[in-house]
C-alpha cells in the first residue's frame, strides 16, 4: 500500500474541515434549536425561547428614566408568542431558529464564552447591534423582520403608549 502523500493528505483534511463544520452546524439546529415543544404557559415558544425572548427583550427594552416601562413589564414576549402562533407555521419555526442562532452566536461574541441570554445587558446591546448593522444583508434583514415582531408587542402595550403621552381613545368611548 503506498503512503498518502502530503500533498494529497492535505487536499483531503482541507475538504473535511468543512464537511465536519457542516455536519456540526446541521446537527445543532436538528437536534438542538429546531422544533422544540411549547413551554406550557406559552402557544409556541419553548422554555428556552422564552428565556432567550427576555434576553432580548431586557436589551431592546429595559424602560428608563423618563418614564417608559421595561418590555419585559408589559407582555412583549407575550405578544412575540402570540404573533408566533398566528403566522404559517414555517415561518414562525424560521424565527424560532433565528432566537437560538442569536442565543449560540452570543458565544462567539467575546470570552468567556456565555450564551447571549447570560450575558449582561451591555454585553447583549452590543451582540444586537452587530446584528442589526451586519455587512451580511440577510442577516441584518433576519434580525430586523425579528426587531419588528418586539417593537410591534412593546409599541402596542397601553402602558408604554400612556407613558409615551400618546391619547389612543380617539375621543370618548362608550
Amino acid at each position: 500500500m503506498d503512503a498518502m502523500r502530503r500533498r494529497t493528505f492535505l487536499k483531503v483534511s482541507a475538504m473535511g474541515v468543512p464537511a465536519l463544520v457542516l455536519a456540526a452546524g446541521t446537527a445543532r439546529v436538528g437536534l438542538g434549536w429546531y422544533d422544540q415543544p411549547a413551554s406550557p404557559s406559552t402557544a409556541t415558544l419553548s422554555a428556552r425561547e422564552v428565556e432567550i425572548c427576555r434576553a432580548i427583550c431586557d436589551a431592546l427594552y429595559p424602560g428608563d428614566h423618563l418614564g417608559m416601562p421595561p418590555g419585559n413589564a408589559v407582555g412583549v414576549v407575550e405578544a412575540v408568542d402570540d404573533y408566533l402562533s398566528a403566522i404559517p407555521e414555517d415561518t414562525a419555526n424560521l424565527l424560532r431558529l433565528l432566537l437560538h442562532a442569536i442565543d449560540d452566536f452570543g458565544r462567539l461574541a467575546t470570552l468567556p464564552p456565555r450564551a447571549f441570554s447570560e450575558r449582561s445587558r451591555r454585553q447583549r446591546q452590543a451582540i444586537l447591534r452587530a446584528w442589526d448593522t451586519s455587512s451580511f444583508g440577510a442577516r441584518q434583514d433576519a434580525f430586523k423582520a425579528l426587531k419588528m415582531i418586539f417593537a410591534m408587542g412593546y409599541c402596542e402595550a397601553p402602558e408604554v403608549i400612556l407613558a409615551a403621552g400618546i391619547d389612543y381613545t380617539c375621543g370618548e368611548w362608550e
